[in-house]
């Protein structure tokens, strides 16, 4: 039998490639992700731990913390004096200390915006469950609601509700209410709408397990990080909603005092007294800002898509 091999085929042909040393192994440097925003999350969020731990000291101890006195105390010795030693945030019109006037006016202004979150969290958040997983015409009914309320300017529901009403607490935690359950549910429907599609969900479904122990076992848990997330942000809107109130002299009556109120007050002899309008204001102004940044940095780390909130 001949040979048939082609000559010209064989290791000459293909001839192997040489080998190319190996450059001496070193440590993979995996690229860390930026921390330029932890400082300013853990600034922002001392801050909110700060405010409210003064806040409820405050209402816990009254005056007998340092720094503090009687915000309604009139010293007529110390009338309309800057920021001082004595008087860290100066004096009022009437001698009231700003500072324990801030203090005081954050146990409404606070208590508002947490007290409103919390039931916007409660309603909105089941309404968005529901419409968002059961769909059809609970998701119908939802939408209609939520739109329709959303379709109002807020400031005029707000104002229209509380002149109606009267200046009282509740009615401006009702009115303001108003305006945070819709925009939860929102969210909270666009946050269930993704979760109901996923795989561990429809394997649930397929199992036969009951579609109400779906949604608490399976899809709240996945929503509650979109839901605390937008809490913080909803407070520091409320914040606002609330000291705008203040400012027009919508909110709760005198003698109680918000910041809204403080601020409002010193606009009216703001040439001899600015520090009762910037140093009000600078609180509010960190304490939303803190808000939104926390509730920003969250909505980053559990990667939730604000285009999907449509």
């Amino acid at each position: 039998m001949s040979d048939t091999t082609d000559p010209g085929v064989g290791t000459q042909a293909f001839p192997s490639t040489p080998k190319v040393p190996s450059a001496p192994s070193k440590p993979i440097k995996v690229p860390r992700r930026s921390g330029g925003g932890n400082w300013l999350f853990r600034l922002a969020a001392a801050w909110l731990i700060f405010i409210i731990s003064v806040t409820i000291l405050f209402a816990i101890f009254g005056d007998a913390l340092p720094l503090l006195s009687d915000p309604t105390l009139k010293d007529a010795s110390a009338i309309k004096q800057g920021p001082s030693w004595e008087h860290p945030f100066g004096t009022a019109t009437f001698g009231q200390d700003v500072l324990s006037r801030v203090v005081e006016g954050g146990k409404i202004s606070l208590f508002v915006a947490t007290v409103v979150t919390a039931i916007g969290i409660f309603v909105g958040g089941a309404m968005g469950l529901l419409a968002g997983y059961y769909r059809g015409w609970v998701d119908t009914v939802v939408r209609l609601l939520v739109n329709t309320t959303l379709s109002i300017p807020a400031l005029l529901l707000v104002i229209f509700i509380v002149a109606v009403r009267s200046q009282s607490l509740a009615n401006v935690i009702f009115a303001v209410t108003l305006l945070a359950i819709p925009a939860l549910a929102r969210i909270v429907r666009a946050s269930t709408l993704q979760v109901a599609d996923r795989e561990y969900v429809k394997a649930a479904e397929v199992l036969g397990a009951k579609r109400s122990s779906i949604l608490i076992r399976e899809v709240l848990p996945n929503v509650m990080p979109t839901l605390i997330s937008f809490a913080f942000l909803t407070t520091g809107i409320i914040l606002v909603a609330e000291s705008t109130l203040s400012f027009l002299g919508l909110s709760v009556e005198a003698p109680t005092i918000t910041w809204g109120s403080i601020i409002s007050e010193g606009r009216i002899s703001f040439a001899e007294t600015p520090h009762m309008v910037f140093l009000p204001a600078l609180v509010l102004f960190l304490t939303v800002l803190s808000l939104n940044f926390v509730g920003d940095q969250l909505l980053k780390r559990y990667d939730i898509k604000e285009a999907a909130i449509g």
